[in-house]
């Protein structure tokens, strides 16, 4: 039992941020995460409706 909960602590602890990764890229993609949903909530809070 202590194994697994070893494992299991080791996949869930955050690793370091790797420094090759494209930080631009990223941000570009919680930018567009977040315009997303921010147009999702204005099309429910405007009752608007894209499909039939």
């Amino acid at each position: 039992m202590a194994n697994y909960i070893e494992r299991l602590r080791d996949k869930i602890k955050i690793k370091k941020f790797d420094s090759n990764q494209p930080v631009r890229a990223w941000i570009f993609v919680l930018i567009l995460n977040i315009v997303g949903f921010a147009g999702y909530f204005y099309l429910k809070i405007n009752h608007i409706q894209l499909g039939s």
